[in-house]
């Protein structure tokens, strides 16, 4: 027949066009990533010097000496395209590093704070996307009516809340009337309430979005004729304009989800959560090349994994995408 043998198949040309397009953006966001990273103002260097002190017992030769030494060590010597061929060449080979302040491999010391941060930001995904199609279900079977209207009121007054002042107010109950107990490691006993600040504050959002979509939904051909033929209001939205409104929200929820797994800085510095934002913003200060380039650069491959899966998941809930996917 016409057209055999010319590639691969439409699935197959979609995956491997995916994994092309993937790659490319990660090489690209490395070069940024390098270059922003070693633009910042600092050195590294005058920041060990000043830890250390060996400034006040070295002469200017021999500072100078112990700084190229330093230098090289460390691995910044050489012009800022040979640092980055390096990099890129120890990043292929699945090692970002060791780390300037603690000389560990910068993957052994993220790995360590990985599973705190995938299990804060899981959990606070779950709530905010749990009580955002809450809210939108109850808001959209009486569109404007007084449940509506409080419910815009609680949605409006969470989003204006900064999230530092929620977190704190929720930790001060918490502690005096519950025993909430900050220190320590991450757990599943502690994670409940830092996931409900940070459900709490992506919620509003979820819920403004999905309930528009759900009245979009509802005005719909198939919406009526389900009335017509006998279905509830409750029905109608569970059976048949759920699924399709949902399509819009996802886009939203994969950012939220994307930026949640990044580590919310403000949350796990409030409930002292050992997550790799903290660890981050620490490195920043330290100046310490090696770990932000790999903290970046992983936040960087889970948005755009995060991304691929969510336009899987919208072929799933949708089917109206899967046709424009085959006609295209």
């Amino acid at each position: 027949m016409r057209g055999q043998g010319r590639g691969p198949s439409g699935p197959a040309r979609t995956v491997l066009a995916s994994i092309a397009s993937t790659v490319t953006l990660l090489l690209l966001a490395s070069v940024l990533i390098f270059v922003l990273v070693r633009s910042s103002p600092g050195d590294p260097i005058d920041i060990q010097f000043g830890e250390s002190g060996a400034s006040a017992y070295l002469t200017p030769e021999q500072e100078e000496e112990l700084r190229e030494d330093l230098r090289r060590q460390l691995g910044l010597d050489g012009s800022l395209g040979e640092q980055y061929g390096r990099w890129l060449a120890l990043v292929v080979r699945g090692d970002l590093g060791t780390s300037f302040r603690s000389g560990r491999p910068v993957v052994d010391e993220l790995g360590e704070r990985l599973p705190a941060t995938l299990m804060l930001g899981g959990a606070g995904f779950v709530v905010a996307l749990v009580l955002g199609t809450a809210l939108a279900v109850t808001a959209s079977r009486r569109a404007d009516g007084v449940v509506d209207h409080g419910l815009r009121v609680f949605t409006l007054t969470s989003i204006s809340l900064p999230t530092f002042l929620s977190g704190s107010l929720a930790l001060a109950v918490a502690a005096n009337q519950l025993g909430y107990e900050v220190a320590g490691p991450a757990r599943l006993g502690k994670v409940w309430l830092p996931a409900l600040v940070l459900g709490l504050s992506g919620a509003p959002t979820f819920s403004r979005v999905l309930r528009a979509s759900l009245l979009a939904e509802r005005s719909q051909l198939y919406a009526h004729a389900a009335r017509i033929r006998g279905a509830s209001e409750s029905h109608v939205i569970a059976r048949h304009t759920l699924r399709p409104a949902l399509s819009p929200v996802l886009t939203l929820a994969g950012l939220a989800l994307a930026s949640l797994l990044g580590g919310a800085v403000i949350t796990e510095a409030i409930f002292s959560w050992p997550g790799v934002a903290a660890y981050a913003v620490g490195a920043i200060r330290a100046q310490d090349y090696p770990v932000v380039q790999g903290y970046i650069l992983l936040m960087t491959l889970v948005v755009v994994l995060v991304n691929r899966a969510i336009d899987l998941t919208q072929r799933v809930v949708d089917p109206r995408t899967r046709v424009v996917g085959v006609a295209g």
